[in-house]
């Protein structure tokens, strides 16, 4: 994308009252971001209502656009990048979803977009069992040549990525905050690490502090990145299970790891795979499972 471009799709994501719907119809009418900036007011009117059109209106006449490639530059030194959801960059993954970010921040690099990827989830407060479990497929897939996704959350998430990494394998991990805001902050080696060897992605700006209501909008970029998801451990009422849930409607496989009957920790992927959940007896059956999805790894079919 040419830098100009670039400006103009962030200021036209960042002007206030404009959200990723309208957003949206304007790039559908313009077919670029420099040209949706240019629109008559009386279209604008048409395709977004009085209210939002009034709203762009006021920031074009505001003149932010210096402003715009201020906070760019700003954002490029400290190695995050803007990505639009028609820059040539953005995850082709997340491109036919209905409600794909309209933009991503990143830090780092983006995993191979013709790679397999599975999305390592589980539970926070988990037990050995689950951190053996996470280790030991994030490990397996990652040699395999499998992208692990995640959300760097503490137990299963955190756990999956430093064992991709460490196996040499390409982690990606979506965030609840700005990129450049490390959280949980006893993740910061695997923060680190990511930002040089992996990747940081999130739709809130730089600077967004993390907050309960910002983490379960997330999950679905984790299940949308990745062909399929596999929960290593969860309870029956885990959290976790909300990207399950965007999972299947994006219409990905979901596996689960088998645990003991009277284990509480593994109630959540018992009952997923009663309900038809893939069951991960071993890396080797999630590998299987992305091979006839057309897939193949380098230690794969």
């Amino acid at each position: 994308m040419r830098e100009e471009e670039r400006i103009d799709s962030f200021w036209l994501c960042s002007a206030p009252g404009i959200g990723p719907v309208s957003v949206r119809k304007l790039m559908g009418e313009a077919g670029s971001a420099s040209d949706a900036m240019k629109l008559p007011e009386g279209m604008l009117r048409s395709l977004l209502g009085e209210k939002r059109a009034e709203c762009l209106v006021r920031a074009r006449a505001a003149g932010r656009r210096d402003a715009a490639a201020r906070t760019l530059e700003r954002y490029g030194k400290r190695g995050i990048s803007f990505l639009p959801c028609w820059d040539e960059e953005y995850p082709e993954k997340l491109k036919p979803l209905e409600d794909a970010p309209v933009a991503l921040y990143k830090k780092g690099r983006l995993p191979d977009p013709c790679a397999p990827s599975v999305a390592v989830i589980g539970a926070r407060d988990c037990s050995e069992y689950g951190k053996k479990a996470a280790r030991y497929f994030a490990r397996g897939l990652a040699e395999a040549g499998v992208a692990v996704i995640s959300g760097m959350a503490r137990g299963v998430d955190g756990i999956a990525g430093a064992a991709a990494l460490e196996s040499g394998g390409m982690s990606a991990a979506v965030l609840g905050c700005g990129v450049d805001v490390c959280y949980p902050p006893e993740n910061r080696g695997l923060y680190e690490r990511l930002e040089r060897e992996g990747c940081l992605l999130s739709e809130y700006p730089p600077g967004t502090r993390p907050e309960s209501r910002l983490f379960p909008p997330r999950n679905r970029i984790i299940s949308g990145l990745s062909d399929l998801v596999l929960v290593t451990e969860a309870r029956e009422r885990s959290g976790t299970l909300i990207t399950v849930d965007r999972a299947l409607e994006q219409g990905r496989d979901v596996f689960a790891v088998p645990g003991r009957i009277t284990d509480g920790c593994s109630r959540g992927c018992n009952r997923l795979i009663a309900g038809g959940a893939g069951v991960a007896a071993n890396v080797e059956a999630v590998l299987e499972a992305l091979g006839r999805a057309g897939f193949r790894s380098g230690a794969g079919a």
